[in-house]
């Protein structure tokens, strides 16, 4: 019996399994870490998140008892680490920028405080470091932290 066609297909199947294995493992050990370090450095601003979003690169959560969110980027969590006070804010919106029809150049919320407005970016098509994943899913993702957001507002 010729054992060597088996050897080279489990070779074969081994070569392409284990880097994606890999991949796998490695990043689900980044997201926990930052999910930790996030969860650390609000917990020392006295903010209590029940949930932290990873979307790209950015990473959101908010304290809905405390009325604050928070946002700082997956590539440096404690260097680019926000915290906005949502009773400070106006508004809050999904916001989108489009090349075309069906492709999406930026993704993201804009906030808008008395001070002026900024934007938390999930998805930008022209920055080649940033990590992320379908820009309509992001664009939904977005959709999704407005309408949590918006109950959080100070009626005005």
């Amino acid at each position: 019996m010729e054992l060597s066609a088996p050897i080279i297909g489990l070779i074969i199947l081994l070569l392409i399994a284990v880097p994606v294995a890999y991949m796998i493992i490695n990043a689900s050990g980044t997201d926990k870490k930052v999910r930790k370090s996030v969860s650390q450095l609000s917990q020392s601003n006295g903010i209590n998140l029940k949930t932290i979003d990873i979307i790209g690169n950015c990473v959101i959560g908010v304290d809905e008892a405390s009325k604050k969110l928070i946002y700082t980027s997956k590539k440096n969590p404690s260097g680019d680490f926000k915290v906005i006070n949502m009773e400070d804010v106006k508004d809050c919106r999904a916001k989108s920028i489009k090349q075309s029809d069906k492709t999406l150049d930026w993704v993201g919320l804009e906030i808008v405080e008395r001070t002026g407005k900024f934007e938390i970016p999930f998805y930008n098509e022209h920055d080649e470091d940033e990590l992320s994943t379908d820009a309509f899913v992001c664009l939904q993702d977005a959709k999704r932290w407005e309408s949590t957001l918006r109950p959080l507002l100070k009626a005005s």
